[in-house]
């Protein structure tokens, strides 16, 4: 697919710790041009001062190109869905009012970029449920939902889960096709759109591989800590299993057990626990492309997450990168797992898991290694955008047969009577 227009409403900033939506836009601006629109700041104290000093420019149209097929377009501010300062009987009320009013700002902010840039057909690429109103906005010539989390799931107030669940639903319908990156995502949305299909997440192989390519550099920040590595790289969220990390530091006194990524794990007990650990080692934030430098110091990489929620629909991002640098690993049970059992130890709970890295740590030849890495390569985001480019053309060709079909008069419309 070559010299389209892709609008990609994210939901998260382009120089956010990447995911999904600048992985897979920056593949397709290498042959497209990609308009990837930011998520407006949520509006709080902080931001409503500078409201008042700065209110013009907040709402301006502002284009920052990355390259000369890729552009960078801040929303302006969003209102936020104030699930911790509400009774949750408003949360119904107030839900469905605030994202009619955000989808306002987008709609009137994306349609100004479309007529400065003069782009006629664009193909919209949405991530967010809260997005299902955007859909037929845009006089898009085809509309994606590209599904990476059960965003349901993250709410703990059943009425905003119900609220997002029919957001979801409806967004679902609404859009041509859906990519979704597990088979349990795929599943329930292929029920309410069969042009939904399965998708799921790569690696950034080259650069992921490099350890097993080229001689990195160990960072100064990991180069001291004594070995044998247990180590996680990637965000520490709320899916991060907590209570077996501490089970892990108390179990093997005599290993690193080293975590790479910004914390945003939620306050606890066990977390303060943990940090007080010896053995236990909190690097940061990492830039994408220095993560090869630390996983390859890791003796055992770990997937350590808690088996709720979203977790249990979802397609770790790790599994690839792990494999790519031919570590040894250790992951609990997710079911998106289980066709990889072969190249890394799935542990059904904490005691197993424990058990396991002990035999992990050892788990190396050339063999396994190359093993591992071939896995990789069959599973980059380079593939898995021509997939998709394979499902989006497929269907613009059937949309086009039964145009020509219409206008021949072989083809009647469906009755609505």
């Amino acid at each position: 697919m070559k010299n389209e227009t892709f609008i990609c409403i994210a939901n998260r900033r382009w120089d956010a710790l990447w995911g999904e939506s600048q992985k897979i836009m920056l593949r397709i601006s290498k042959n497209n041009t990609v308009l990837f629109f930011e998520p407006g700041r949520g509006v709080n104290l902080p931001l409503l001062s500078e409201i008042k000093r700065n209110f013009p420019n907040l709402f301006k149209l502002q284009l920052n190109r990355i390259s000369e097929n890729l552009i960078i377009i801040p929303c302006p501010p969003s209102l936020p869905i104030a699930r911790r300062h509400l009774p949750r009987f408003l949360l119904k009320i107030t839900t469905p009012l605030v994202t009619k009013i955000n989808t306002a700002l987008k709609v009137n902010h994306v349609r100004k970029a479309i007529k400065k840039l003069k782009v006629k057909e664009p193909i919209l690429w949405l991530y967010s449920p809260y997005y299902y109103d955007l859909v037929g906005k845009f006089n898009e010539k085809l509309s994606v939902y590209h599904n990476y989390d059960e965003f349901a799931d993250f709410s703990t107030n059943f009425r905003v889960k119900e609220l997002i669940l029919g957001y979801d639903n409806e967004l679902a319908k609404r859009v041509d096709l859906v990519f979704a990156t597990s088979r349990p995502q795929w599943k329930r949305r292929h029920a309410i759109n069969p042009n939904s299909f399965f998708v799921p997440n790569g690696v950034d192989f080259e650069l992921f591989n490099r350890p097993l390519s080229e001689k990195l550099p160990i960072p100064d920040d990991i180069k001291t800590i004594p070995h044998p590595i247990i180590g996680f790289a990637g965000m520490l969220g709320n899916h991060i299993d907590v209570k077996l990390l501490l089970e892990i530091a108390n179990h093997y006194p005599e290993y690193s057990l080293t975590l790479v990524g910004p914390d945003l794990l939620p306050k606890s007990a066990q977390l303060t626990q943990l940090k007080h650990k010896s053995n236990v080692y909190f690097l940061g934030f990492k830039p994408m492309e220095k993560l090869p430098d630390y996983i390859q110091t890791f003796d055992v990489a770990l997937i350590p997450y808690e088996l709720v929620g979203h977790v249990l629909s979802g397609y770790p991002q790790k599994l690839h990168e792990y494999l790519a640098a031919g570590r040894s690993i250790v992951a609990t049970a997710m079911p998106e797992l289980e066709p990889y059992k072969q190249w890394l130890n799935i542990a059904q709970n904490h005691a197993e898991f424990i058990r396991l890295i002990d035999a992990a740590k050892d788990h190396y030849s050339d063999e396994i290694i190359k093993a591992r890495a071939e896995v990789a390569r069959q599973n980059t985001w380079d593939n898995r955008v021509l997939q998709m480019y394979q499902h989006m053309e497929k269907y613009l060709q059937q949309i086009g047969l039964k145009k020509m079909m219409l206008a021949d008069g072989k083809l009647k419309e469906p009755s609505h009577d």
